[in-house]
């Protein structure tokens, strides 16, 4: 054993071994392997993989792919392209672009950066092969390409290569071999150190070496353990070690590396030993109940529309007047894009990846919880996807499906869009037929300011202008937008936003009086929380609709929690999400323990002024429609992946409709998510990866809900297609 290392290990042992007064340091013990987190596995790779592989030698982002009789083609989707090539030792390769065999172009340059290095221009002639200097990696290297000219490739190769080495996980052990690099990214609190030991193998060339590097986020790695010696000369069997992390908390990558050729090592118990915290939090004590608890949905309401969340459209009186009385979430997501599935997660706390159904048998729904605690239950819907032929109602003793208003225009049907004022009608005579003291538990889904973009006199008049125009709201001129079939100008872009929002200001209006009057019937016995299933497209990105991106237009919907002399005021910034608001209204009558999948109870800060603490917050949200696309964010990084089948990789349809199978964005430079970072390694990037393959690995593990895709009866398929909805 090299001897400086002897040392350093008896010091970091004597460091852990300290006692204050009598007592020692109390501890908690995390796996490093563990189900919350999936390492990224790092070996060199001579051809460039397509851009849904995972990450490693990569083509990135960028790239436009077509397949011919002649095999790939690839070409830059405009000047400027990414890679990502993976280096684990520092000698010079050439990255060599390979150009199609049938391509008759010629001339022009490429200019190359690496890791932020100019590495120069390069000529476009035959093949383009381009220097890479030593000292770039170890690890991934992202690599931009400027192109002077149009280019069109048949793949691009890295030369040489060390031989691909092995490294996997067998439970909670790691095998490893040859030249691999497994990449851990946790967040750890202050003084959290890595216990574990390596199983060295025997009999191996002496120029076989392993070694544990942390990188503590400033993007230099620092090796902490290293096997510099002979492994052949080794008298130990195990070698065990205890090593620093962190001074502070933070997130941290942890690197365990092998190189040379030999037999596999196995690292094992592998652990990370932060000092305990101090004193717990305290519980926090649900309240009993109200009379009448009332969830209600504005469908497809994007957060930034609402004036407590920033809007000056002035649309939302009433939801402003109850943030102000009550709490308000500035920073709450759904977990999907479209009704099905983000309601599906809001009845039963699950995410879900596929499916529009909610299955006869599963996890019990929020109407089933609050039924079972002898509460009187009834979901009040203009949204057919809440209905019973899609599963939605298990629970529920009253079921009310409450069409829309039409009228015959100029020998043409017109939908009026008055969901909010029917659903009201229907939830207040509802209430009129309750008796006795039986609580209530009231679900409301209006369809505004869901298509059709066309509420009731005299809101049209207010917020949409007078230029006579044949663009409006209705679901036939969203859906031929969205086909491509109807061209719109800025100015008609500018008019579909106003009638959009007057069909919020027309619900938000409806919402007042419904509102008011549960005042009356229940003076301090009522909780009414309000939020949308998701938000809307309003060619932020190009398109129109929904369901079919992951971006913050269709994620970040209002939250307001309003419980008159019960709850306080306060606006709470921490992001929350529909799991959170889930896991709340369930423990409103049902503790029970938590579930790996639930959200936080936010009871703790909607009575005290307690702050949602811990790792930084982080949010899943998938697009059924878009086949397995998910996304997950923090408080500054977001990341979306859209591995979908063959080439057909991309979010949107119609104008909106984009090529990438993945997409980075830095929250706080770029709000509107507009430039595409996929490819580039940093800490918090890297974590969103880790935690976002084994968020799905996990669904797809338990597989909580069995989708039951039974035929749909006409009546239903009617009302999808009449709200644009594909079947």
């Amino acid at each position: 054993m090299n001897i400086a290392w002897r040392y350093m290990r008896l010091g970091v042992m004597m460091s852990l071994g300290l006692m204050i007064g009598c007592e020692r340091l109390e501890t908690v013990e995390m796996p490093l392997v563990d189900a919350g987190h999936r390492p990224m596995i790092l070996t060199e790779r001579r051809a460039l993989a397509l851009p849904n592989a995972p990450p490693g030698t990569r083509f990135v982002r960028g790239w436009r792919f077509t397949e011919s009789g002649s095999g790939l083609r690839i070409r830059p989707d405009g000047s400027t392209a990414w890679l990502e090539i993976v280096l684990l030792d520092s000698r010079e390769r050439d990255l060599v672009l390979e150009l199609a065999e049938d391509w008759d172009g010629g001339g022009g340059s490429v200019r190359v950066r690496a890791a932020d290095r100019e590495l120069g221009s390069f000529e476009i002639a035959e093949d383009v092969v381009i220097l890479m200097p030593a000292g770039l990696g170890p690890g991934r290297v992202p690599i931009e390409l400027e192109f002077s000219a149009a280019i069109e490739l048949a793949g691009a190769t890295l030369s040489p290569v060390v031989p691909r080495g092995r490294a996997e996980i067998v439970g909670t052990d790691i095998i490893q071999s040859g030249w691999s690099a497994v990449d851990f990214v946790r967040w750890v609190g202050g003084g959290t150190r890595l216990e574990g030991e390596l199983i060295p193998p025997s009999g191996v060339p002496s120029d076989q070496k392993f070694s544990v590097a942390v990188d503590r986020g400033d993007g230099q790695a620092v090796t902490i353990f290293e096997t510099d010696a002979s492994l052949s000369m080794l008298t130990e069997d195990v070698w065990s070690f205890d090593l620093p992390l962190l001074n502070t908390s933070g997130l941290v990558r942890i690197r365990l590396t092998a190189e040379g050729r030999g037999a596999v090592g196995r690292w094992r118990n592998l652990e990370l030993i932060s000092p305990r915290s101090g004193a717990a939090r305290s519980s926090v004590t649900v309240p009993e109940p109200p009379k009448l608890v009332v969830l209600y949905v504005l469908d497809a309401l994007r957060g930034d529309h609402v004036g407590h969340l920033g809007s000056t459209l002035g649309a939302t009186p009433c939801i402003d007047r109850l943030a102000a009385e009550g709490v308000a979430f500035t920073h709450h997501f759904s977990v999907a894009p479209n009704t099905g599935p983000a309601t599906k997660s809001l009845f039963t706390g699950y995410g879900f990846l596929e499916g529009r159904r909610l299955a006869a048998e599963g996890p019990a729904t929020l109407a089933e919880i609050f039924a079972g605690d002898d509460f009187a239950t009834a979901s009040i819907s203009s949204n057919y996807h809440v209905s019973p032929g899609f599963g939605m109602t298990r629970g529920f003793g009253h079921i009310e499906l409450v069409p829309l208003h039409h009228e015959q225009r100029d020998s043409i049907e017109t939908t009026i869009n008055d969901s909010a004022e029917r659903i009201h009608a229907a939830a207040l005579r509802w209430l009129e037929q309750q008796h006795g003291n039986q609580p209530l538990f009231l679900y409301l889904h209006s369809l505004n300011p869901h298509n059709p973009y066309n509420p009731p006199a005299p809101f049209p008049s207010r917020f949409v202008g007078d230029d006579p125009s044949p663009v409006d709201g209705r679901t036939e001129t969203l859906t031929a937008i969205r086909s491509l079939e109807l061209k719109v100008t800025p100015q008609d872009e500018e008019r579909i936003h106003q009638w959009y929002t007057a069909g919020l200001a027309y619900n938000d209006a409806e919402l007042c009086g419904f509102v008011d009057e549960l005042r009356r019937r229940y003076p301090a016995d009522v909780m009414l929380v309000v939020t949308s299933d998701h938000g809307e497209e309003l060619f932020d990105h190009g398109g129109v609709l929904h369901g079919l991106t992951l971006y913050d237009e269709l994620l970040h919907v209002p939250l307001v929690v309003w419980w008159p002399g019960r709850i306080p005021h306060r606006v709470i910034e921490e992001p929350t999400d529909t799991l959170d608001l889930h896991t709340t209204l369930r423990s409103l009558v049902a503790p029970s323990p938590q579930r790996p999948e639930d959200g936080d109870d936010l009871w703790g800060v909607l009575l005290q002024s307690t702050d949602l603490a811990g790792e930084p917050g982080l949010h899943f949200a998938t697009a059924p429609g878009l086949r397995w696309a998910a996304m997950a964010r923090s408080g500054r990084w977001k990341l979306i992946q859209v591995p979908r089948p063959r080439l057909e990789w991309g979010m949107g349809r119609g104008r909106g409709r984009t090529h990438e199978a993945e997409y980075l964005f830095h929250l706080e430079s770029d709000p509107g998510e507009q430039n595409n970072l996929a490819g580039i390694s940093s800490l918090e990037a890297d974590w969103l990866w880790s935690r976002l393959q084994a968020w799905q690995a996990n669904w797809r593990a338990r597989q909580p809900q069995r989708t039951d895709e039974t035929e749909l009866d006409e009546a239903t398929k009617r009302q999808l297609e009449a709200l644009g909805y594909v079947e």
